[in-house]
């Protein structure tokens, strides 16, 4: 339960004393005191803490994979405290700042910002600086948080994102979603102050009451920064244009650069069927990753997360259910496992090395992996099938989410015979009526090549 600090200002009693010298002082006061009334300030904060025991001090996937990079495998205990403040000066246009850290254990630095970033946002764009989470786009249930390269799997970013704030329509029935940011990995990595260039375009098109289709791309992009090996990267403004274009780098530059793009790139298309009856929120999605241009031409069809997803309307309707997600996972194509347009090795990368992390935790799809090393992707072929389910009675809340995997390593190392694994995840929450809620999480991993693993946590939030 959220509670809302809500400061209204008054109008001050001075400016009505003097109502009756002059009508120009009467229609001052006036305007001022209107204006101030109907702006806002809203200020929430919450404060959580968590206590975990597994077996072998080891948590099971579910309990520490899109969490945010707050917990590790071996994290007894987390503390969180989070801070939002959002000032509207009218119906359309607001400012919002919010603060947010963790205090654990099981990590080196034990004490770490999560979300830290001020936005402004008004009827036609959406400016925010600084570190935000992605959104969970299906309460949780979804293998990723957001798609196939955010899956909340890290701490966020930090940088300055442009974009507005709705789809905008641009013709009847016809909307356009728009986004571009820059980003700094100020974590520790091979490349040191890499660069990262992020851009979107979402297409969506009602061709009939109830029924929407999207069509998009997301594409990101590592630059600049000083190699170890290589030494200093092309960061000039005329660079940033090849980085944009994902043109070929000139000649001096690294060997992978110029036979593909300048910087390390990565991106997905997206598509999605929103079907939206009375009785809630259907979707049918397909996410597709690419890395190169082979990715771009979809040669490595059909890789990527296909789904589908049901919200009821739970406003209209009373539903014990809440949400429904059934998704299959597939990165084995890679555009086939030889030529010079194959062998894509998602989330790797020849001068970036460290690949798509930040703070050592993988950024997207949380299933692929690294080596002990950090520097060598050690799985990021494989097949999954998710599914989860939230459901709700009363002041009760419940998720479960169990998710089979089948890894099969890289194209060059093979993990023969192949690893299997079943993760599982229940959650039930209790909300108290002004003393906040507990809720608690157990975890199952089934492996058959190794001893399985399960464990718990459980935790107290209160939000003022």
């Amino acid at each position: 339960m959220k509670l809302l600090k809500i400061y209204n200002i008054k109008p001050y009693k001075p400016c009505i004393l003097k109502m009756k010298k002059s009508l120009i002082p009467l229609l001052v006061c006036f305007v001022f005191t209107y204006t101030l009334k109907a702006q806002k300030i809203e200020v929430e904060s919450m404060v959580s803490a968590t206590g975990l025991l597994a077996e072998n001090n080891q948590l099971p996937f579910w309990l520490v994979a899109n969490n945010n990079g707050a917990l590790a495998p071996s994290t007894n205990g987390l503390f969180e405290a989070s801070s939002k403040i959002v000032y509207d000066f009218n119906k359309n246009t607001s400012i919002e700042a919010k603060g947010s850290f963790f205090l654990r254990d099981g990590v080196t630095d034990k004490f770490q910002r999560n979300e830290l970033f001020i936005r402004f946002k008004n009827k036609w764009v959406q400016a925010t600086l600084g570190s935000e989470n992605p959104q969970e786009k299906y309460n949780g249930l979804s293998v990723v948080d957001d798609n196939f390269l955010l899956a909340g799997n890290s701490r966020s970013i930090p940088g300055l994102l442009l974009e507005t704030p709705k789809p905008l329509e641009i013709i009847d029935n016809f909307a356009v979603d728009l986004g571009i940011g820059h980003y700094e990995l100020n974590d520790d990595r091979y490349v040191d102050d890499a660069k990262l260039h992020y851009k979107r375009l979402n297409v969506s098109w009602t061709f009939a009451q109830e029924n929407t289709l999207v069509l998009g791309i997301e594409h990101y992009a590592q630059w600049s920064g000083n190699s170890p090996e290589i030494g200093k990267q092309p960061d000039s403004f005329s660079d940033f244009i090849d980085v944009f274009f994902a043109r070929r780098a000139a000649e001096g530059s690294f060997q992978s650069d110029q036979a593909n793009a300048l910087g390390n790139h990565i991106g997905i298309y997206n598509f999605e069927y929103k079907f939206q009856p009375d009785i809630g929120d259907f979707s049918f999605y397909h996410q597709h990753p690419f890395e190169d241009g082979s990715g771009t031409r979809l040669k490595n069809f059909p890789d990527g997360i296909w789904g589908i997803s049901y919200m009821p309307n739970t406003i209209d309707y009373t539903s014990f259910l809440t949400g429904l997600v059934l998704e299959y996972v597939q990165t084995t194509n890679q555009s086939g496992g030889s030529g010079r347009s194959g062998i894509d090795n998602y989330f790797n990368s020849g001068v970036y090395r460290s690949g798509w992390t930040y703070d050592a935790n993988i950024i997207g799809l949380p299933f692929i992996y690294r080596d002990d090393t950090g520097l060598k992707i050690a799985n990021n072929r494989l097949r999954a099938i998710n599914l989860g389910f939230s459901a709700a009675n009363k002041q009760w809340s419940y998720l479960f989410k169990t998710t089979y995997v089948e890894n099969l390593g890289i194209y060059p190392e093979p993990i023969i015979p192949k690893d299997r694994s079943v993760y599982t995840l229940f959650k039930t929450q209790y909300d108290f009526e002004k003393l906040g809620s507990i809720s608690l999480m157990l975890g199952y991993d089934f492996n058959d090549l190794r001893d399985d693993n399960y464990g718990g946590g459980l935790t107290y939030s209160y939000s003022f």
